[in-house]
């Protein structure tokens, strides 16, 4: 299946969106702080849940992508598909834990247990898993009961905030750090995603165009329009004005809308052939295909200015380091391409590890027909 630009554009706009926000958020004088509150919820469609939503969508187009190969090549099995994933995620999560370490170290975060959105990322591809194998229609409805369970369970667990009790300490595990990707509220953006990339591989693996065409209309811009255009609306009326704040239903159902319709827009764009742009994407491509290492190494940025800068200054050094950070990036690509990838990388090792776990198994095998 070739790559979707319209994908790799929303997963670039994410990594830029965080890098952007962040260095607003790092440099601004706490009397101005209202300024990065504007940019951070207003742009949240586009923060960490858009990054967990095409995180799904990348991990069911490679996981219906594998089990064709599976199907089709004798060596290739489920066990490595499943174990692949399995590594891929476990890899993730060791590395945020890491990541969270040298945050508490040297960025004064409050903890190593937080809900940063590479974490939540890792733990709701493992929670995924399981879930690949049933209907798009079961994992849509699970996306919903998930974010009506977080509200009750939250206020269920709130009282208990604190506590040496293992109340208390569930609390601790599913909502600390509330300002960040808790899992129960970002966890189905992630399986949306996965519903989103199966829609798609399905669509762009059949052969004939205009056939390919009128089923991306039919089953992916037009539910995404409509869908969007409802929970665009009724994330804004629900609990009115909460919608943009990150952490409630309201504003899950307005993200995710925002996130449909930008999506589909992309998507009527770039993949259903309506718009050609000139120079491709390269700007916003370098933030997708290197997603990963730059959000990790955004984070040395951290380290430029104490919180200094006003409203109106900010930007004489937010707009030209941005410059700068892309420009280094489009010179990595140009000389290192995909060998700057840690997304490559965390690939490369679980496929390694995969393939010894295999052998392994195979040897064993074997050795127990030999004693047979």
């Amino acid at each position: 299946m070739k790559r979707l630009e319209s994908i790799d554009i929303f997963r670039g706009l994410c990594i830029f969106y965080m890098t952007f926000g962040h260095m607003i958020e790092w440099f601004i004088l706490r009397t101005d702080y209202w300024l990065y509150e504007i940019v951070w919820n207003f742009g949240a469609p586009i923060g960490g849940g858009g990054f967990l939503l095409v995180s799904g969508v990348s991990a069911a187009i490679s996981y219906k992508s594998r089990l064709l190969k599976a199907s089709q090549i004798e060596e290739f099995n489920f066990n490595t598909v499943r174990n692949e994933y399995l590594l891929r995620a476990l890899i993730i999560f060791f590395i945020s834990t890491i990541w969270n370490f040298f945050g508490v170290l040297f960025m004064n975060l409050p903890g190593i247990w937080l809900w940063f959105v590479i974490q939540t990322i890792s733990i709701s591809l493992m929670m995924a898993w399981p879930l690949l194998k049933t209907s798009k229609v079961f994992r849509i409805f699970l996306c919903f009961v998930t974010w009506i369970a977080n509200e009750f369970i939250l206020a269920w667990l709130l009282p208990y905030q604190g506590q040496e009790t293992l109340l208390g300490v569930l609390f601790y595990f599913l909502y600390n750090t509330p300002d960040q990707n808790i899992i129960l509220g970002y966890f189905p953006f992630l399986l949306m995603g996965t519903v989103i990339g199966e829609t798609l591989f399905e669509i762009f693996n059949i052969e004939d165009q205009n056939e390919r065409k009128e089923l991306l209309k039919k089953k992916m811009f037009i539910p995404s329009m409509i869908g969007g255009t409802i929970l665009v609306i009724f994330g804004i009326i629900y609990l009115f004005p909460n919608f943009n704040n990150k952490q409630t239903f309201s504003s899950h159902m307005f993200i995710l809308g925002i996130e449909f319709l930008l999506i589909s827009f992309l998507i009527y764009l770039k993949d259903y052939g309506k718009f050609k742009f000139k120079k491709n994407y390269k700007v916003i491509y370098y933030y997708s295909f290197y997603s990963f290492t730059i959000f990790l190494s955004h984070d040395l940025l951290f380290f430029l200015f104490p919180p200094r800068f006003n409203a109106v200054e900010i930007w004489l050094y937010v707009i030209p380091i941005m410059i700068l950070w892309t420009l280094l990036f489009r010179f990595i690509y140009k000389k290192y391409g995909k060998y700057a990838s840690l997304k490559f990388f965390v690939s490369k090792i679980a496929t390694d590890l995969t393939n010894k776990i295999e052998i392994a198994r195979l040897n064993k095998l074997k050795v127990i027909e030999t004693f047979e």
